[in-house]
Order: structure tokens, then C-alpha cells, then sequence
């Protein structure tokens, strides 16, 4: 670097004529210019300059590496200014990996806005639900559920993931389907599959308590089932034609809940605090990585879809749900992964029969009391005979 900036120094004074003129146009001191040819001369072993109070001429040797030095400096300072240029205008390529769902129902749709907007620069984009090193396989932009762990990266949100169980209207009214989510889970689920792996997605679900080992008020259930696919979108159609039970992003299952190909099960287990993040190495970006960071934020906080409530399109998993909920309803009945027998209300006591009593005494006023006799009555037939009373002393 110390020899580059020497360079630098010399091929200026030697354009300018003295050091002077030359800091001017290097932007530093004279005294900084002068001392960077002497560190260089110092360093050839050869004196570059004749030097005298009041003029400058080149020396032999110095006229020779001038001679060397002025194409290569003119080519680094072109490519100096193409850079420069290149971070105020976007062009150019850039390398994304993101998770299919968001990529297709999001960015892809608006695609042309995008190009219209940035002609001069080039999506290469690979969609993958595996988490990848960007830096490793240099890559621009990731576009990830939850923020990555490398504090050297940064992360900013897009918006709410939303995981929602889905079934077809005719699983649901098969009258020996399962009726639990366990139930679901081993043997009627619809399983997605890593790419290019063996390994397969668990179903997340709520689990507020914190039990069973789970992270965050979520929990993983293990899930098998009649197909296996790494693709979403296959599996929601999988699921339309009723063949299991599918977890699937929000964004994937809409078209399908909307046109009532689709139900939401046990909605309640849903996960909450899932969310889409754009992550990027540097917070100093090249402008055509920048504009591409820019629009996708823009494009996910403007997407109504985002904000949608499955909520509206539930469906009961219980015994005897299978019609469906009633017209209008929003909230079917509760389903618990191990569901504990409620204890039996006990019986309220016997109320008081206060008013009847007040009734009763209101409608027949008592009789007015009546003065006893003393004397008992005679028994029919009989004589009653007179009761001695106490003797009287005599005189």
C-alpha cells in the first residue's frame, strides 16, 4: 500500500511540475506528497527527481518508471470510476436464494414493475427452503424464515410466516377419519421433504406451556404419511384431491381456502412468531443489491395478503364435525393434543322456595288468634267431674 501511494505521488508531481501543484490535486499537503517519492526512492534504491529550491526535473531512471507507471495507474483510476459509478446506478447481477412460497406468490408476480423499474440489472435466483452460507456460495441476498444467527449479517423483516393445517372438504366428511392431531400426524399427513435430502419437515405447533421439549411456545411432531414431496404447491394440490392432511405457508394454501377447496383444521395449534426475514452480508450494499433489497420490502409491506386471518376459514376436527361448521360460525371446537377428561359439574343444592312460601302466605292471610280455654274437653258420653281445688285452712 505504501508503494502504491508512493506511486500515486510520484506520477502526479511528475504530471504537475512540483509538489505543490501536486497535493492540490491529491487533496493532501505537499509536505505528505514529498515524503511518499522519498519513501519511494528510498525503496528503488534510485533518486526519481533532480531537486533544486526553485525546479524539479525528472532523472533518468525516474522518466523510466514514469514511462511504466502512468498506462497502469490510468487503468486503475478507470476502474476506480466504474466503480463509483456502479454504486450510484444499479446494474448488474445479483444471486438470491429464498423459499419458494414468498418467491412465487410475492416477488415473481412483480417481476415486471421490478424491470421496469431497474433495466440494467440481472435476478439469478434459486429456490431452496434450506438454510445455505451465503458468503460460502456468495450469494447477495437471502430471503429466510427467522433472522440467521451470524451477527456479522443483517436481517430485515418482511412480514408474518403463518403455518396452517389443511384438509379438503371430502377428508372431513370421510366418516372413519382420524379426529385428533396425533391422529393426523401418524399415518394422513402430506410430508414435505428437504431438498436433495432424506430429511423431512415436522409439524410445528403451538405449545404455550413450554412441556415436551419445546422451543419458544412451539413444538415438533414428527409426521408420516401417504406421499412425500418437496414442493409445496404439490402438496397443496395432494391435499385438494383429499389424500391427507398437509401443513402448508399461508401463502401457499389461500387460492385453495378461498375457493372452499380447502379447510383449516385445529387452527388453535397453529404457531405464532414465525416470520420472513431478507438477509444480506454488509450494510454496505452495491446499488443493484440494494434496489433489489429495497422493492422486495416494499412489495411485502404493501401485500394484503400478509394480514389475512385462516381463521375464516376453519373447520372442526372432533367427532361429528364432519359437515363442517355451521353458516357464519368462526370459532369450532377446541382440539387438544392430549386432551384430559373434564371433571364433572357439581350438582348446584336445592334452592329455597323463598317466593313460593311468600306466595302462599300472600294469597291466605293467617286467622286472627283466639283466646284458649282451660278447661279440656269432655269426652262424649261421660261426666266430667269437677277438679278439687287446694284446701282452705280452717278457722
Amino acid at each position: 500500500m505504501e508503494s502504491l501511494r508512493g506511486m500515486v505521488s510520484f506520477v502526479q508531481t511528475a504530471s504537475s511540475g512540483s509538489f505543490v501543484a501536486a497535493a492540490e490535486v491529491l487533496g493532501v499537503s505537499s509536505v505528505a506528497v514529498s515524503r511518499n517519492v522519498a519513501r519511494l526512492e528510498l525503496q528503488l534504491g534510485v533518486r526519481l527527481f533532480a531537486r533544486t529550491t526553485r525546479h524539479l526535473a525528472l532523472t533518468v531512471e525516474g522518466a523510466a518508471l514514469l514511462a511504466q507507471c502512468e498506462g497502469p495507474l490510468a487503468q486503475l483510476g478507470q476502474a476506480f470510476e466504474r466503480s463509483r459509478a456502479a454504486a450510484d446506478a444499479p446494474a448488474g447481477r445479483v444471486r438470491v436464494t429464498a423459499v419458494s412460497p414468498f418467491v412465487r406468490a410475492y416477488l415473481m408476480p412483480q417481476l415486471a414493475a421490478f424491470h421496469a423499474r431497474y433495466p440494467r440489472v440481472e435476478l439469478d435466483i434459486d429456490l431452496s427452503d434450506q438454510v445455505t452460507d451465503l458468503v460460502a456460495e456468495r450469494w447477495d441476498v437471502g430471503i429466510r424464515v427467522g433472522p440467521l444467527r451470524d451477527a456479522g449479517f443483517v436481517a430485515r423483516p418482511l412480514g408474518p410466516l403463518t403455518l396452517v393445517l389443511c384438509a379438503a372438504p371430502s377428508f372431513l366428511a370421510a366418516p372413519h377419519r382420524p379426529h385428533t392431531v396425533p391422529e393426523l400426524a401418524a399415518g394422513h399427513a402430506l410430508v414435505m421433504k428437504l431438498n436433495d435430502t432424506e430429511s423431512i419437515l415436522p409439524w410445528w405447533l403451538s405449545d404455550p406451556t413450554g412441556a415436551r421439549g419445546s422451543t419458544q411456545g412451539m413444538q415438533q411432531l414428527p409426521v408420516t404419511g401417504p406421499l412425500r414431496c418437496n414442493d409445496f404447491l404439490a402438496l397443496c394440490e395432494a391435499c385438494c384431491a383429499g389424500v391427507g392432511v398437509a401443513q402448508l405457508p399461508l401463502v401457499v394454501a389461500l387460492p385453495a381456502l378461498r375457493a372452499g377447496r380447502l379447510k383449516v383444521v385445529a387452527h388453535e395449534q397453529a404457531p405464532q412468531g414465525l416470520h420472513l426475514f431478507v438477509h444480506y452480508p454488509s450494510r454496505h450494499l452495491p446499488a443493484r443489491v440494494r434496489a433489489l433489497v429495497d422493492f422486495v420490502i416494499e412489495i411485502a409491506q404493501a401485500h394484503p395478503d400478509l394480514a389475512v386471518d385462516p381463521l375464516q376459514f376453519a373447520a372442526p376436527l372432533g367427532r361429528g364435525s364432519g359437515q363442517g361448521p355451521r353458516q357464519g360460525s368462526l370459532n369450532p371446537a377446541p382440539l387438544a393434543l392430549a386432551p384430559a377428561p373434564q371433571p364433572a359439574a357439581p350438582a348446584a343444592p336445592p334452592k329455597p322456595r323463598v317466593r313460593a312460601a311468600a306466595a302462599e302466605v300472600a294469597a291466605d292471610p293467617p286467622a286472627p288468634p283466639t283466646r284458649r280455654s282451660t278447661k279440656a274437653p269432655a269426652a262424649k258420653g261421660l261426666v266430667q267431674e269437677p277438679i278439687p281445688g287446694p284446701a282452705k285452712p280452717r278457722p
